[in-house]
């Protein structure tokens, strides 16, 4: 028998995950079975099941493969001089949601199930943990241009979750209401300091 390549599991993952991104985006989150997913995709429930042992798996580590993709991003950004501005990284970090969701609004049909499904908070809770740190990380060789290390570490964790709900923002905006202007948004984005609010937080 064939020996199966990691290489060839990680094809066939991603190729279930955007069938089923497109179920998510077709029929909503909550409306979308296993089932649905295995038409979708043409291939046998073995074949799924064999990946992925339930949906809330599925969007879990479905997640999990485009935080990756946006982690390794900033990580290059990271070995860059001039370092990108924290605007910039957002830039960066919705350009690259754009390119690999097939339709945000499937982001905020997962937020809304958060509440009520406690596989969905954890996985919620662990993913905002993720980007907070890389954020502060971030921020921490931001402000560590212009100050001590152990100073910009300080307001890099004070300012991590702001430059979240700046994504998070984006998100949501785009989904809820037609006029939203995304392209102004991240040019207005790009020219946002917190250098004054920091200083004076106390």
């Amino acid at each position: 028998m064939p020996k199966v390549t990691e290489e060839y599991r990680s094809a066939r993952r991603h190729e279930i995950a955007q069938a089923a991104l497109r179920c998510f985006a077709r029929n909503g989150f909550a409306a979308t079975s296993m089932a649905d997913i295995i038409a979708e995709s043409g291939l046998s429930a073995g074949a799924i099941y064999g990946h992925y042992a339930s949906k809330d798996e599925l969007i879990e580590l479905t997640a999990s493969e485009i935080l990756d993709a946006r982690f390794l991003e900033v990580a290059e950004a990271r070995t860059v001089q001039p370092l990108a501005s924290p605007g910039e990284i957002v830039r960066l970090l919705v350009t690259g949601l754009l390119s690999h969701i097939i339709d945000v609004q499937l982001l905020v049909q997962v937020w809304g199930q958060v509440p009520i499904n406690p596989g969905l908070k954890r996985m919620s809770s662990e993913i905002g943990d993720r980007i907070r740190s890389m954020f502060t990380d971030y921020l921490t060789d931001w402000h560590g241009q212009t100050m001590p290390v152990d100073e910009a570490r300080v307001r890099a964790e004070r300012e991590a979750s702001v430059y979240m709900s700046l994504v998070q923002g984006y998100v949501i905006q785009t989904v809820l209401f037609d006029g939203f202007d995304g392209a102004t948004y991240l040019d207005v984005v790009e020219g946002i300091s917190l250098s004054g609010t920091a200083t004076t937080a106390g």
